[in-house]
């Protein structure tokens, strides 16, 4: 399936020259309640549960999509200002997690988590990568999970190549862009030269993010 990547100009075109993306670590993500959708009455649940977040967080990263490219919301917040760019990848749908927006966080049972087998154990954790708000709902979004010792290394950062992610398919470019099309065909040609470039618009009629079919427009 296509999923969508935003990120700014500057590292949009180094993902590009270097076919890579950086690996988002739990502790770096946006939302404080990430891997914290379970909840307890008993102190000492809470603190193992936090333990848990950082346990896992030691263990995973994360490379986080998009199902659309439509949302003004997601350009604003993660294209920087709708100045940046979005990266279309083909990735195998079975190697994705959904995420799942509820609108309540989950009494965390003690002995029903004890009594599951490990696989069990196994599919709870990873769930919990899974599960956000539903105020973030509009991000559609999708992740592909990472053991970070799987992953490239560079001034303390993870990075997964293209490679072991899916296919790089096309290179959006925001609406409120100056990139010049020579510039971002320049960099394609050295590293992906099949892949296909198209700038946005604001819709005319609704709240959404569409392709401008007018070529000649970006110059």
């Amino acid at each position: 399936m296509m999923v969508y990547h935003f990120c700014n100009e500057q590292y949009g075109l180094q993902n590009i020259e270097k076919s890579r993306l950086k690996v988002a670590t739990v502790m770096d993500l946006n939302d404080p309640f990430e891997m914290m959708c379970l909840s307890s009455d008993d102190p000492k649940i809470r603190e193992g549960l936090r333990f848990f977040k950082k346990r896992v967080a030691d263990i995973y990263g994360m490379l986080c999509f998009s199902r659309t490219y439509a949302s003004p919301v997601q350009w604003g917040h993660y294209g920087d200002r709708h100045r940046g760019l979005c990266l279309a990848f083909e990735i195998d749908e079975e190697s994705l997690d959904f995420v799942e927006y509820l609108s309540e966080r989950m009494i965390f049972d003690a002995n029903e988590y004890l009594s599951k087998t490990k696989d069990q154990k196994s599919e709870f954790m990873r769930r919990q990568l899974r599960i956000k708000h539903l105020e973030w709902s509009y991000e559609k979004e999708v992740s592909k999970i990472f053991s970070l010792d799987k992953a490239e290394t560079s001034g303390g950062l993870y990075f997964m190549p293209f490679a072991a992610i899916g296919k790089l398919c096309q290179v959006i470019v925001g609406c409120n862009s100056s990139l010049e099309k020579s510039k971002l065909s320049a960099v394609l040609e050295s590293h992906h030269p099949e892949v296909e470039v198209f700038k946005v618009r604001t819709a005319f009629k609704g709240y959404e993010i569409v392709r401008n079919r007018n070529d000649n427009l970006w110059k």
